[in-house]
């Protein structure tokens, strides 16, 4: 783990960050594709809204950088600046910062180890930006966090299933059959009656994904109280 204490992940918070649940419960889908940074598909635009794509992020970092999960965390950060940071051993924390282009990372992952010229746009000015700021998610408003986080940790075929409750949860809103907070009500169903597999190959992957969808879809809306 080279000396690596935490690895921390930043998330704009999405378009609902300052929502409360009653505001959230009537969250329509042209609402939820109205992202406050990014411009990306309708799915990822919704993840972010619930922040499960931000979950899911926790899981790549666990497996691309072979730590365990208690060493990844996430915190909030509205202007999108920092990407990420690496808090080592020794208590120093190095950062990746960037204006929200996606060009940059996309660029530095097909040119690594070398650098390229910058694409084009404006340099970072950290002085015209002024402040960073940081907060910790509330997973109470925004449980999708929450789940992924769980399902990554437990392992087995959880990430899997979750995947692809949220999957078929987030199209069924977008189709209007479900409310924004039955997306994470849905997938904590369907974890809460996914029979994991361990040490799982690829068929058995396929077939949780599968099973997931299944339940998904026939889970009725209506979020508890």
């Amino acid at each position: 783990e080279h000396g690596i204490r935490r690895i921390l992940l930043t998330a704009s918070g999405g378009a609902f960050r300052d929502f409360d649940r009653a505001q959230l419960a009537a969250v329509t889908p042209e609402q939820a594709l109205n992202h406050p940074t990014w411009k990306m598909g309708a799915k990822i635009t919704v993840d972010c809204a619930t922040l499960m794509n931000k979950g899911m992020e926790t899981i790549e970092a666990m497996w691309l950088f072979d730590v365990p999960m208690e060493k990844v965390e996430v915190v909030l950060h509205r202007e999108s600046i920092v990407h990420s940071l690496v808090e080592f051993s020794d208590g120093s924390v190095k950062a990746q910062m960037g204006l929200p282009d996606m060009r940059l990372p996309i660029q530095c992952a097909l040119s690594y180890p070398e650098r390229m010229p910058m694409p084009p746009g404006p340099p970072l000015e950290l002085a015209a930006i002024g402040s960073l700021n940081f907060a910790r998610p509330d997973v109470d408003r925004f449980p999708c966090l929450r789940l992924a986080i769980e399902s990554g940790r437990e392992g087995a075929t959880f990430p899997a299933a979750m995947a692809a409750a949220d999957e078929v949860a987030v199209h069924r809103f977008m189709a209007g059959e479900l409310g924004f907070l039955d997306i994470p009500a849905v997938v904590e169903q369907v974890l809460e009656h996914h029979e994991p597999t361990p040490s799982p190959g690829l068929d058995a992957i396929l077939a949780a994904d599968a099973q997931a969808r299944r339940m998904a879809s026939n889970i009725a809306p209506g979020v508890p109280a």
